[in-house]
């Protein structure tokens, strides 16, 4: 019984992480490829790059800033951004893009958006990063 007990009280858990999860992403847009591209080249959009600078060695998109998600000074430095801009975050594979995406939004940004796929995704596709 208290085997049985242990798993339910698991399953209902796991449940509702899974919904809050699907809530959450619900409340940052995920891009494809395709539209990320296209929202790119509006002047009034900004692509941040959340990775650390030894990722980003390893190649980066075209025109995007480094603001490190791991870095301690990774709140003050998003606070320092207009809030009137569009921001097209990427990361690795979209872990840290959408923790990223989420403070921001916290932090007031309304206009934030994640890659699909993160730069995994963008380098499968054959496009192009800068070193």
């Amino acid at each position: 019984m208290k085997y049985v007990l242990i798993f339910l009280l698991s399953f209902f858990a796991f449940h509702a992480e899974i919904e809050a999860q699907t809530i959450q992403k619900d409340s940052i847009q995920v891009l494809s490829l395709a539209e990320f591209e296209k929202m790119s080249a509006k002047r009034k959009s900004k692509i941040l790059d959340v990775r650390t600078p030894e990722e980003v060695a390893e190649g980066h998109l075209l025109g995007s800033t480094t603001v490190n998600f791991l870095s301690p000074d990774f709140s003050t430095e998003i606070q320092a951004l207009s809030k009137n801009k569009t921001y097209l975050l990427y990361c690795r594979s979209g872990t840290r893009t959408r923790k990223a995406a989420d403070a921001m939004q916290k932090m007031g940004f309304k206009h934030v958006y994640m890659l699909e796929g993160g730069i995994t995704a963008w380098k499968e596709a054959g496009k192009e990063l800068v070193k």
